[in-house]
């Protein structure tokens, strides 16, 4: 087992612990009253229906295994459609869509001091997430993690997401850190850990709530993990067991 140089993460329930729930009516009921501010007549309910066609034909132009949806996009289609093609309204109701669907949002506790011991301890750094650019950085900032990391990189940034190899590839060529040099710290049993196994990274599975995942997997984590902090002490363990072998 290689020495380890550099420490990926996943971000959402991971490091943030989130839940969101997209299908409330709520949410198409607000949306559809703040869009008759700028002249737009869209019933929640067509709001609704048309936001699930533009993505599943979003999904369907894309000539990739694993296709990543981009939101602003699809609401941007729909707006131009109801006349108005305006970037700062498109930005705006996505944001407003992730606010209200959103019921907790908040960082784990062990997140930020195992991030500030891996950041003086030399390690490189990243993210790799299944995520919206259009506020997966600004939630970043909010909860203030941001700045641990030399690289963030956003499945919608590229189109495709996990398990797509490529997006682990790229945040090892953004470090300029071989896979096999590097870890990966996810907390889902088949796209976390298939995604990192295919390059050759070492990964550690969080498994806060205490499952295996399928008995079919192709790949098993490196190590399972009850939470951040056991991660880091596996990973300390294996740079400690590599200088005393050397």
């Amino acid at each position: 087992m290689s020495e380890i140089r550099a420490v990926v993460f996943d971000c959402y329930s991971t490091l943030i612990d989130i839940k969101t729930d997209e299908s409330k009516p709520e949410i198409y009921h607000y949306l559809s009253l703040y869009l008759q501010y700028y002249g737009a007549q869209l019933e929640e309910k067509n709001l609704r229906n048309m936001l699930k066609r533009e993505k599943e034909k979003y999904i369907r132009r894309k000539n990739e295994r694993y296709p990543e949806v981009d939101l602003e996009a699809v609401f941007g289609k729909i707006l131009k459609r109801a006349g108005l093609n305006n970037p700062f309204l498109t930005e705006s109701c996505c944001k407003l869509f992730r606010l209200l669907s959103r019921e907790r949002f908040q960082l784990f506790p062990d997140s930020l001091p195992v991030l500030e011991e891996i950041k003086k301890s030399g390690y490189e750094m990243a993210v790799v997430s299944d995520a919206q650019k259009v506020f997966c950085l600004q939630e970043g900032q909010l909860l203030g993690i941001n700045d641990y990391f030399n690289h963030i990189v956003i499945s919608t940034q590229f189109g495709f997401r996990k398990p797509d190899a490529r997006l682990f590839e790229i945040a090892c060529n953004l470090l300029g850190v071989p896979p096999v040099e590097s870890v990966y710290i996810g907390d889902h049993p088949e796209k976390d850990i298939e995604g990192a196994k295919n390059i050759g990274m070492q990964m550690i599975l969080v498994n806060r709530n205490l499952h295996e995942g399928s008995p079919n997997m192709q790949f098993r984590p490196d190590y399972y993990a009850k939470d951040l902090r056991e991660a880091w002490q596996w990973i300390k363990t294996n740079k400690k067991y590599r200088q005393i072998n050397n």
